[in-house]
């Protein structure tokens, strides 16, 4: 069990992606902290490919709430931001409650925050670049995550078998910490 938090996440882009990751790899809730909840148009859906219908999604309206939520559901919350000295993804152990935190585009998490959090990952980069754009940070720690999980899943074709039961919509439920 998983949950994927953003952490005032601002691109509708990435938060597309990282809800059909999320999905993708069978997560649970979404958590969004800060502003209003993710209210996922157009711009959005063009990358979670309306996926999000099968998403129950938690706002925290404060790192406060968060961390709290944390305490009551038992995770973990885990940052993947760049840090010093590194814990990089491969060389983390995760364990078995996980709330993997990406952060703002462009300020990232802040060092408040960061403090707070059981751990915080670093994905490696190799070439040129800065730093990865958070959703694809974001999808890498997912995967990096469940790689030893075995498969069951069958494929047919160029695509997983999903069983009509799989997709029925929970209708995007939106819960509030308290």
């Amino acid at each position: 069990m998983f949950w994927t938090v953003f952490h005032n996440l601002k691109s509708p882009e990435n938060a597309g992606i990282l809800v059909r990751a999320h999905v993708a790899f069978g997560g649970a809730q979404i958590i969004v902290v800060g502003n209003e909840p993710w209210i996922l148009k157009r711009r959005a859906q063009a990358f979670s490919r309306h996926l999000e219908r099968l998403c129950e999604f938690i706002h925290c309206p404060d790192d406060d709430a968060f961390f709290a939520w944390c305490a009551k559901a038992e995770a973990q919350p885990v940052a993947i931001e760049i840090a010093t000295p590194p814990t990089f993804l491969k060389d983390y152990k995760f364990r078995s409650r996980p709330a993997l935190v990406v952060g703002n585009e462009g300020a990232g998490l802040p060092q408040s925050f960061l403090g707070r959090c059981d751990a915080i990952v670093t994905v490696p980069q190799f070439g040129p670049v800065p730093c990865l754009n958070t959703a694809v940070a974001g999808c890498l720690a997912m995967y990096e995550m469940l790689r030893n999980e075995h498969v069951t899943r069958q494929i047919r074709g160029d695509a997983y078998i999903v069983n009509e039961e799989e997709v029925r919509p929970l209708m995007s439920s939106r819960l509030t910490c308290a």
